[in-house]
């Protein structure tokens, strides 16, 4: 976090440069709006700024910080943070003249950042603002920004995105230039939004925290089928989160538990919901359990092969395929391979999950050396329309018959993608065209269309 705030400092002090550079050449205005938005970025604010501070003495703003839980631009493309930013511009214009006043000007931190900023009208009855008022406009526009977007973001979406807004006053002093002024006035806002997060993350851990103590985890199962005829050759088992909360995704869950250092309780607990599940299981059908690297050296692992856990289930280590994810860099392959070779001779295969994006996805491969990989499904959307997307997929398909390796395509959702897969020579696959996850386990005809 240290490293982002001074990386964010620097950016936001030479951005705060152009000021000077418009006052020369004003002709360059209209290249500090923000062709998402359309929104003026914070340099052309500073004529109003300098106005305020000779009239007033001081001068109020709002900074909102737009956060994300997740690899966005990865799985759903960039096009999809570009919405929800024109989704905040949108909310913050619906709350002018309520939460904020007509005379308030909202502008972007910087093109292509993550960040608005709102210039304060001055308070009409006193000579200066109040900082408790301050900070709850500051509440009341964060809390309604987040109900407006939560109307109009896709569920899916909405969780993946948080808004914090922080408040700062900045008064005039002759011997400080204007650019430090409103640097330092930014910085204020933005480290109070900063804190504002923090507050919301600790909240976020006592809840996982509660969430594993009391075992709130529940298994659903997604089929992978055969892509020849659709015949199910295994499932994947999902953790959720208590069911409509923030934590029902495990993006989510395990962000937070990163976050909060409690991914080996989180996965152990995944672990034993999905192994009791799997007394369900179908005869013949492989368990696809996904694990985070953190975990692969987690000793319990190891230590089911000698419990009753999977014998219970009745299902032996050769029908469990360990998928790794890769949600955080893998530090030390060395004894990240000796670990998964030892659980190879216990008899677990692994998997690596997100082919194709991901930290360090070809390292991954060339040391783990999978017996299944998954295309991941950023590959997968428009692999029947994107020359790109279908070139990189066949190149796979290639690489997993020279190896020896059985390739997964993740996220199928229209006829068009399973045909052109199938053409490329794509073996198995998942998505929602088949079905979605379900209570284990569905009966075949449940999970298995006629296409």
């Amino acid at each position: 976090m240290t490293d982002q705030r001074e990386m964010r400092s620097m950016l936001l002090e030479s951005w705060l440069g152009f000021h000077e550079l418009i006052a020369a050449h004003p002709e360059i205005r209209r290249l500090l709006f923000d062709p998402v938005t359309g929104l003026p970025t914070t340099p052309l604010l500073f004529p109003r700024i300098e106005s305020l501070l000779e009239e007033r003495g001081e001068i109020s703003l709002l900074c909102l910080n737009v956060v994300k839980y997740s690899k966005i631009e990865e799985i759903y493309g960039w096009e999809i943070f570009d919405q929800v930013m024109r989704e905040v511009a949108t909310a913050l214009e619906r709350i002018t003249g309520f939460e904020l006043r007509d005379s308030d000007i909202v502008a972007e931190l910087m093109i292509s950042g993550n960040a608005f900023v709102v210039l304060l009208s001055p308070p009409r009855t006193t000579p200066g603002m109040d900082s408790e008022g301050l900070r709850q406009l500051a509440c009341r526009v964060e809390s309604r920004v987040r109900a407006e977007l939560e109307q109009v973001l896709d569920p899916a979406i909405f969780p993946k995105f948080g808004c914090y807004v922080g408040c700062s006053t900045a008064r005039h002093d002759e011997r400080v230039r204007l650019e430090r002024l409103v640097h330092k006035a930014l910085e204020g806002a933005l480290a109070d939004s900063d804190s504002r997060e923090a507050s919301d993350a600790a909240c976020r851990s006592e809840r996982l925290a509660e969430i594993i103590a009391g075992g709130e985890i529940r298994t659903l199962v997604h089929p992978i089928h055969r892509l020849a005829d659709l015949e199910i050759i295994g499932y994947e088992a999902l953790s959720r989160g208590p069911e409509a909360s923030e934590f029902e995704r495990p993006d989510k869950l395990f962000n937070v538990a990163y976050d909060a250092d409690m991914v080996l309780k989180l996965e152990r607990l995944c672990r034993l919901r999905a192994f009791q599940a799997a007394r369900e299981l179908p005869a013949g059908r492989l368990l696809f359990i996904n694990i985070e690297p953190e975990a692969v050296a987690d000793p319990e692992l190891r230590d089911i092969m000698f419990t009753t856990l999977l014998s219970d289930a009745e299902i032996s280590p050769s029908d469990v395929v360990l998928e790794i994810t890769e949600r955080t860099a893998i530090a030390d392959f060395c004894s990240f391979r000796a670990t998964l070779e030892y659980l190879r001779t216990l008899g677990f295969r692994i998997a690596v999950d997100d082919g194709g994006a991901g930290y360090g996805s070809l390292q991954c491969l060339a040391e783990v050396r999978p017996e299944w990989l998954k295309i991941d499904i950023s590959l997968v959307r428009d692999v029947d329309t994107d020359q790109v997307r279908r070139s990189l997929v066949a190149s796979m398909v290639t690489f997993a018959e020279r190896v020896g390796v059985s390739l997964i395509a993740e996220g199928i959702e229209r006829v068009e993608q399973l045909q052109t897969l199938r053409a490329l020579g794509v073996e198995y696959g998942q998505g929602f065209l088949f079905s979605r996850p379900q209570e284990p386990y569905p009966s075949d005809a449940d999970v298995t269309p006629a296409l």
